[in-house]
């Protein structure tokens, strides 16, 4: 038994079938983000993309002197007062990047240029400890016969240096961006306490259209 199907009925479903799918891609368009709601959303968010770049930074700073500091054995190469510098300086350089880091959460951008100073020592660094480390020689004894070679490992270098530049990137790159949104979020309150930005009517447009959107 063969059912007979009217080829204007199957048009008319196709219509309707695309007339559905057109209004349904009508509905998933975005309107375009207001810039004033999107400016005074930022002055009461943290600014947690810059702070975790500083703290990588600092925790890939760690992975480094710790594997610097594996190195240290009596009598080798390193075993000598720089180190000693070092291990200071890496006190005072947790305390400053998760002060930095704190800062640029709350948009505060006072300590910029010591940040940016701090994120240019981790890449100095490279060529103090980790370069002599590979260049100088470094002497054993083995059964009374002396050895001569690189105090550490190419794979060791390699490692170091890639710590500190990634460091010392991630540290500037958090300086960098917090100091552009606190003066964006600087910038949007000076406007507002000058009357130059209305955000109640702001607020209201942005109701406006979300209604047509909406309907």
């Amino acid at each position: 038994m063969t059912n007979n199907i009217d080829p204007v009925e199957i048009e008319n479903v196709e219509i309707v079938n695309t007339d559905e799918v057109a209004v349904a891609e009508t509905k998933k368009v975005k309107q375009p983000k207001n810039p004033v709601i999107q400016n005074d959303i930022m002055r009461y968010k943290k600014n947690k993309f810059g702070a975790n770049l500083a703290l990588l930074g600092l925790a890939l700073g760690c992975l480094y002197f710790l594997v610097l500091y594996a190195q240290v054995k009596n009598n080798n190469f390193y075993y000598k007062w720089p180190i000693a510098i070092d291990v200071i300086y890496n006190l005072f350089f947790l305390l400053f990047v998760f002060l930095f880091s704190e800062q640029v959460k709350n948009y505060n951008r006072k300590m910029f240029p010591f940040q940016l100073i701090i994120g240019g020592m981790q890449i100095v660094r490279i060529f103090w400890l980790p370069l002599a480390g590979i260049t100088e020689t470094a002497y054993c004894h083995i059964v009374g016969v002396e050895f001569g070679g690189a105090a550490i490992t190419t794979g060791t270098f390699i490692f170091m240096t890639v710590c500190l530049a990634a460091s010392g990137a991630c540290i500037i790159a958090s300086a960098i961006i917090g100091y552009i949104r606190a003066k964006s979020v600087e910038d949007f309150v000076k406007k507002v306490e000058a009357g130059e930005v209305d955000l109640n009517a702001e607020l209201k447009k942005e109701e406006n259209v979300g209604g047509e959107v909406d309907a």
